[in-house]
């Protein structure tokens, strides 16, 4: 109890510390447009501040864009496309050099992409993936439909190649929910034919959600009904420690990204394991993409970030992305 306390007290502090950085760059969405003795980065991000992947995301951004000489302003979208969109073309307007967009869903967000596009902006789409028309520059970010081949592999490999997975998804029609979605199924069909998927609903990425979630199947299966559950995000963690508080702990539990949080479940045996999406690694690459642009060369479609599984047998060393 005393580390677990512990924890979340560094957490609570680590999260006002990005708070307050995320407050001074959304500063910065009312500078003046971007010229040779001010160059501006935009980066649009669904919501801001509620994400612990997303807050260290754009700290990174940050960083990397400040040692390249650049300025980043980040317009927070508020889970909303119109204030999305407004700010999007807040920056044409402004005339930033280049813009980062991770969207809330694949469509909604297009007919801004093309008014950037229009504007001579090139536009990189950040871990959030867009549909085939979006006309973005590039796209980084983790291969979605691979990272739910990799946790399918992963729990099929836990349980024997044999029993009954429930599935938490994050915010449908968001990309990561659509491709890790679609890769789990497939990877289930393909090879691990006798892994049944019996439960397949949202959690939204969210605590709340994946503790009523995990109480429902718990009472709706008892022992020997159901033998993992797959989440895709680290907030899965809770969910599993509910359960081994439950008496349950015959359950597998596997998750997606590796905060520390993560990798305090999987050093307790709470949890199996997770595939790691640094997110430090992800805006490391946007960013490097973005001033390739900018310096007049090209880049990939897609620039997939690696996704190194972590369970018990290397946690211990492997330290957490955020």
């Amino acid at each position: 109890m005393t580390v677990r306390r512990t924890s979340r007290t560094i957490k609570t502090a680590f999260a006002l510390c990005l708070a307050a950085f995320v407050a001074v760059a959304l500063t910065a969405c009312g500078t003046a447009p971007s010229s040779g003795a001010n160059k501006t980065l935009g980066f649009v991000v669904y919501d801001v501040g509620v994400d612990p992947w997303m807050n260290v995301a754009i700290s990174t951004v940050q960083e990397e864009a400040e040692a390249a000489g650049y300025k980043l302003s980040v317009v927070n979208g508020h889970n909303d496309i119109a204030q999305m969109s407004s700010g999007m073309d807040q920056l044409v307007t402004q005339k930033v050099d280049a813009i980062l967009l991770a969207p809330s869903d694949q469509d909604s967000m297009t007919p801004s992409i093309k008014r950037a596009e229009a504007a001579g902006i090139p536009v990189i789409a950040f871990s959030l993936a867009l549909s085939e028309d979006a006309p973005v520059s590039s796209f980084v970010g983790t291969d979605d439909v691979q990272v739910g081949r990799e946790q399918a592999k992963m729990v099929a490999g836990a349980i024997g190649n044999r029993g009954n997975v429930a599935l938490m998804t994050g915010i449908l029609g968001s990309g990561p929910q659509i491709g890790r979605s679609e890769g789990f199924r497939a990877e289930l069909q393909e090879n691990f034919p006798d892994v049944k998927l019996v439960e397949e609903q949202p959690n939204n990425w969210a605590n709340d959600k994946t503790i009523s979630l995990t109480q429902d199947w718990l009472a709706k299966y008892p022992a020997g009904q159901i033998n993992a559950v797959v989440a895709q995000g680290p907030e899965l963690a809770a969910g599993a420690r509910l359960a081994k508080s439950m008496g349950r702990s015959e359950i597998v539990f596997v998750g997606n990204d590796y905060p520390e949080e993560m990798r305090e479940s999987i050093l307790a045996g709470d949890t199996y394991g997770t595939i790691n999406g640094d997110p430090k690694e992800m805006a490391r690459e946007a960013v490097a993409a973005m001033l390739t642009l900018l310096d007049g060369g090209t880049v990939q479609p897609k620039i997939f970030v690696p996704i190194p599984p972590v369970t018990s047998a290397n946690v211990a060393d492997s330290p957490a992305a955020y």
